[in-house]
């Protein structure tokens, strides 16, 4: 009879974690990726909306071949409020600081290679 109770107990434990997991996984709020083989002078976005005080989180990968790609934050007036350091994989966090639309920019001057960049919804 105890065993019982002791498995009982341990199946719920389990699910009890993979429900909290579950729970806290982070929201895909957007991807882009490209890849060129040719010299690529372009800028690519992806927008999503942000509220004040929410921590999002960007998970990027490149490979640079040649040329710049640079990844930056815009609000919806166009003004830069964060730029992506530059390197071949990176994961950062960055805190929004108003309710607003805010555009992830991907800006390719010359530039040979690929990347992807994926934005999600961090932990408050």
């Amino acid at each position: 009879m105890k065993k019982k109770f002791v498995i009982a107990g341990g199946i719920t434990a389990v699910i009890a974690v993979i429900g909290i997991c579950w729970l806290k996984r982070p929201e895909l709020l957007g991807n882009m990726g490209n890849s060129y083989i040719e010299k690529t002078t372009l800028t690519s976005g992806i927008s999503f909306q942000g509220d004040a005080g929410r921590r999002i989180k960007f998970s990027y990968k490149s490979d640079i071949e040649s040329g710049r790609l640079d990844m930056v934050l815009y609000n919806s007036e166009g003004d830069e409020v964060y730029k992506l350091d530059r390197a071949k994989e990176l994961e950062c966090f960055f805190t929004l600081g108003n309710k607003d639309t805010y555009t992830l920019a991907a800006e390719c001057s010359d530039f040979i290679g690929k990347y992807q960049v994926k934005v999600y919804k961090a932990g408050w």
